[in-house]
């Protein structure tokens, strides 16, 4: 009643029967007078968009964080196609990750030791990655990593013996490259993630993609 719609209407909102908008869901939000943290999982549960939330501290940061992954998970879930998965996924690493160069997908034969790109997107004026196979050792990340399927290598370009970023050191001089393994029943795959600047990663940014990196893994494997 205090929103202005009928038990009936309500009722369809809550089993998922209706398509609501932003607006309304606004006006819902308002009367259970829900905080941000709660706004914003009500919006990642029952539409695509993410409302306008102002954020004042580090709780409410953590809080829409935690809404953009749900709303990832979601999405990841409705692929129709592995690529298009990867390409989700992507796309997502590049939106939420500290200022980002290159975000990629890349996929591994461990029989031949070789890696090729499957999916990636640069910032304008980048160059990506090839996506011919290339061999293990043109990067120093490739045992245990694409190997081993260990979680986390994080590289400073500076100092690594990356050949791929060769042409980028000499230009820049500096930036710093993260990637995570994940092995599947049928594939072995890496998700990378270039930047420009040396700043190590936190704690909290190596979870987060740790967390990208699982929820890519459970729908590939699940689904394809």
């Amino acid at each position: 009643m205090l929103a202005g719609v009928s038990v009936a209407w309500y009722t369809q909102f809550e089993t998922g029967a209706i398509r609501v908008s932003p607006r309304m869901l606004d006006r819902v939000a308002a009367v259970l007078r829900l905080n941000d943290e709660e706004k914003l999982y009500l919006f990642s549960l029952a539409i695509d968009e993410m409302p306008t939330v102002l954020h004042h501290d580090t709780t409410t940061s953590g809080a829409a964080e935690r809404a953009a992954l749900m709303h990832f998970t979601k999405h990841a879930r409705a692929a129709s196609s592995p690529q298009e998965l990867e390409a989700l996924t992507v796309d997502f690493l590049y939106d939420t990750c500290r200022p980002v160069e290159i975000a990629q997908i890349i996929h591994a034969d461990l029989e031949r030791q070789e890696f090729w790109t499957t999916a990636q997107r640069t910032a304008p004026g980048v160059e990506g990655f090839p996506a011919s196979p290339q061999p293990f050792s043109m990067v120093d990340d490739a045992e245990p990593v694409l190997v081993r399927g260990e979680v986390f290598s994080e590289n400073n370009i500076p100092s690594t013996k990356h050949a791929l970023m060769r042409d980028r050191q000499r230009k820049f001089g500096t930036g710093r490259y993260i990637s995570v393994g994940v092995h599947t029943e049928r594939s072995v795959v890496a998700l990378n993630v270039t930047q420009q600047s040396n700043e190590p990663y936190s704690d909290w940014e190596k979870f987060h993609l740790g967390l990208i990196a699982e929820i890519f893994a459970l729908t590939l494997a699940s689904r394809y």
